[in-house]
């Protein structure tokens, strides 16, 4: 069969089909944007929801993450990255009103529509439609992208800006305007500021302009040298500024909650990870699961018969650096899979693209493959992206009579296991402690020696917590006794 050419006119680059493809990455995300910030890593969302909340309330300033928890008799401060999307969240809250929960939950939305249409650009002007066609299928129903693509995280975010960052380079390599390099520089300095370990992808960046006939123009090089250094400063001054703050012999090493600092210091030994079978198993089981499913996973080997597959093979490499350095985020938390997807959902493009052609697949042959991929994708994503979990679900009834007992600014004391998610819905300054703490009865002596009155509960405890005010199914508030002497 003729090799598909891999550029369209305007009336035919948008198939009937990727509109629906459009549709299917909307529905599948707006099932959960009304449902709480419970669940699966209900902490990272309520960390960004805290964010968003006390910058757009003017709580806090834009430069420093506040989060509800206190810590040295003020809320603390979250330095890690430059958290982009949760103030654009915070801002439409701010202004159109309503609940930030569902803000945040349609930024990520929003970010993930606009991400399936990048790269079945990008894609469709590298390797043929019929590749893009698999490619943004392969993202708009990949689990992982389903259930952080409407999550109050970055993570979608991340994806939307690199794939912008290709793609509007992409169109500079070819056209030659400016303005198509000045905005992916743009996108490249988002992209940064949201999470600097993708730096990796300066790799593929080069490596596209290298593949790009430009590459013998000494201009280009220039022209691209001096946007990445550029792209790279608004990063380099924030993190630099995250790290001073964090200081632990600094002024403000008492109110710090999380830093890059602590994240650096967590990864600093990758090879303990590395070299464990539990690593290996567990990338494996997330390739097949979670992050491409079985069919995706075969569609991504099969895109190996492609020969220009090797065109993707940078991206590839720089994404497998990142796995290298950072194993422990990839062990622990099944959301650092967001920031490699895009070049896995181009090999499973290139496999789509091989095995309907090479096959020759009728329409009702590949209708029951599109069958197959969303039943499968939804095996995966179900639980995580839509259902909160039982033990969960008395959070917002506690937050709720918290305000008959305490006063809007009082602090307050949270018990659900060891996330903040309650301490949140209390929309109150105060302490989330952990359940499960050998020394919870001298932290909560500690928070009332602080100005804590009451300690609202989710869940079981074995620790005496005062006098009880009120008791419901699934969540009780206690009055905290006075400290003895």
């Amino acid at each position: 069969m003729a090799q598909e050419q891999a550029t369209h006119s305007p009336q035919t680059r948008y198939p009937s089909v990727f509109w629906l493809l459009l549709g299917l990455t909307v529905a599948l995300r707006l099932l959960g944007i009304t449902r709480p910030l419970l669940g699966d890593f209900a902490t990272k969302n309520v960390v960004y929801a805290m964010i968003a909340r006390n910058w757009a309330s003017g709580r806090a300033g834009i430069w420093y993450p506040t989060l509800d928890v206190l810590r040295d008799g003020q809320r603390a401060w979250h330095m890690t990255e430059f958290p982009a999307s949760a103030y654009l969240s915070g801002g439409l809250w701010s202004v159109a009103g309503g609940t930030l929960d569902v803000y945040g939950r349609a930024t990520a939305l929003a970010f993930s529509l606009l991400s399936v249409w990048l790269i079945f650009d990008f894609v469709s002007r590298r390797f043929g439609r019929q590749a893009a066609l698999g490619a943004a299928a392969a993202l708009a129903l990949s689990p992982i992208s389903i259930i952080y693509g409407q999550s109050f995280m970055l993570e979608a975010s991340l994806v939307c800006f690199m794939l912008a960052t290709f793609c509007l380079l992409d169109r500079w390599l070819e056209h030659g305007h400016t303005g198509w390099l000045v905005a992916a520089g743009v996108s490249l300095a988002l992209l940064l500021l949201t999470k600097i370990y993708i730096v990796v992808i300066l790799l593929p960046l080069a490596a596209l302009v290298w593949q790009s006939p430009r590459r013998r123009s000494g201009i280009a090089w220039e022209r691209l040298v001096l946007v990445t250094i550029l792209a790279l400063m608004p990063a380099a001054a924030w993190y630099a500024h995250a790290w001073r703050t964090a200081d632990p012999d600094g002024p403000f090493a008492a109110r710090i909650f999380f830093s890059v600092r602590q994240s650096a210091t967590d990864h600093a030994r990758p090879w303990d990870v590395l070299l464990s079978g539990q690593f290996a198993r567990q990338m494996f089981d997330d390739l097949v699961g979670v992050v491409l499913t079985p069919l995706g996973f075969a569609f991504a080997l099969a895109g190996l018969l492609d020969r220009r597959w090797r065109k993707n093979l940078p991206w590839l490499l720089a994404v497998a650096l990142l796995v290298l350095v950072l194993p422990r985020k990839f062990l622990e938390m099944n959301y650092y899979w967001m920031a490699v997807l895009p070049p896995l959902c181009i090999m499973v493009g290139l496999g789509w693209r091989i095995v309907v052609e090479r096959l020759a697949l009728s329409r009702r042959a590949i209708a029951l493959v599109v069958v197959v991929a969303f039943v499968l994708s939804l095996r995966y994503a179900v639980g995580p992206a839509f259902v909160t979990p039982e033990a969960d679900r008395p959070v917002l009834a506690a937050a709720e009579a918290v305000a008959e007992h305490a006063e809007a600014c009082e602090p307050v004391v949270t018990i659900h296991g060891s996330t903040l998610d309650l301490l949140y819905y209390c929309n109150r300054p105060g302490w989330a402690l952990d359940a499960n703490s050998p020394t919870l009865a001298d932290e909560l002596r500690e928070c009332r020696r602080l100005g804590a009155r009451f300690v609202v509960v989710v869940g079981p405890t074995a620790v005496e917590l005062g006098e009880p005010v009120q008791k419901c199914q699934g969540f009780a508030i206690y009055r905290l006794l006075a400290n003895e002497r």
